[in-house]
């Protein structure tokens, strides 16, 4: 059975596509899904900054015809490979020239062949309404419109929709990102006129649970918009195997880290759900930096080059 495939998409820059694409394709993988998350955004990928690892060949490169496929996936590391489930990532390129280089039609030629591998894939798309957004999107099964609660962000979160539909694509619904003020989510739903996926909140919102809102948002693509308010408990994750994803996007230079854990869960909220544009972060947790994540013997590649990019605990 192929792939199914999710497109993060968003009017703008900063409205917490990559976080969001990052978090909702490690939340599948720790529903015991093979999942690849893929840097589709070719003009500003910044997907390898945000989770940690630095590594070439890319998908420009694919896309350029200077590399394999293979040679491009970075692949989770076997130590994390006895918990159910894979994520592994096809990152791109920051350079200006890799972009250049690279055929954006590729992608849906890249999709193809990842649909017979894995059993869903997240892509991170451009910013805005564009050619470049617009082929991703359409090799997508369904798209997850991002958004602020910014009037004019709701507002090209709504374009975004529009154009989406004019491709004759899918629009899953929308994920407010509560990053500053503006309208409610009931005001955000009714003008962008979709479902209402998910709200990460404010991290300085006290209490909240920061991974809430990636259950939420993955029980409602997976099994539909009505349901529920234990997403923990509609999908079957056992106690201690609920998802934790952390994130530093501003990691130090000494120490840049990003770790997606499987851990105990925080007590359910309603759906008000959410963490902000990042994933939280848990002091406690163990991070995996980019000496960790990255390799030089045919080993190393072949075993995985995340590192414990994925770690379940409390197996």
């Amino acid at each position: 059975m192929p792939a199914t495939v999710y497109a993060v998409a968003g009017g703008k820059g900063g409205v917490g596509k990559t976080t969001t694409a990052a978090n909702l394709a490690a939340t599948l993988r720790a529903t015991g899904r093979e999942v690849v998350l893929v840097d589709a955004d070719l003009a500003m990928s910044n997907l390898q900054g945000i989770i940690g690892i630095d590594h070439d060949p890319t998908l420009h490169d694919v896309l350029g015809g200077n590399a394999d496929l293979e040679d491009a996936i970075v692949g989770e590391s076997a130590d994390a490979l006895d918990a159910a489930g894979r994520l592994d990532v096809l990152p791109g390129a920051s350079e200006l020239d890799a972009f250049a280089a690279a055929d954006p039609s590729g992608i849906t030629d890249v999709v193809d062949v990842l649909a017979g591998r894995y059993d869903a894939i997240v892509l991170d798309t451009a910013s805005g309404v564009s050619r470049e957004s617009a082929i991703p999107i359409e090799a997508a099964d369904e798209t997850i419109v991002m958004t602020t609660p910014d009037r004019a962000a709701v507002l090209d979160a709504k374009k975004t929709a529009e154009f989406v539909r004019g491709l004759d694509c899918s629009v899953a619904g929308v994920v407010v990102s509560r990053t500053c003020q503006g309208l409610t989510d009931e005001e955000i739903v009714d003008i962008v006129d979709t479902h209402h996926l998910a709200t990460i909140p404010d991290l300085d919102v006290p209490d909240a649970d920061p991974l809430m809102p990636y259950r939420t948002l993955v029980v409602r693509l997976l099994i539909g918009h009505d349901v529920a308010t234990d997403p923990a408990a509609v999908l079957d994750i056992e106690p201690g195997q609920t998802p934790r994803i952390t994130s530093t996007l501003e990691p130090t230079p000494e120490k840049p880290t990003t770790s997606v854990e499987v851990s105990a869960p925080a007590a359910p909220s309603s759906e008000g759900d959410v963490p902000a544009e990042t994933a939280a972060a848990d002091s406690g947790d163990e991070a995996v930096s980019p000496e960790e994540s990255t390799g030089d013997t045919e080993g190393e590649k072949r075993e995985g080059r995340l590192g414990r990019f994925v770690d379940a605990i409390g197996r």
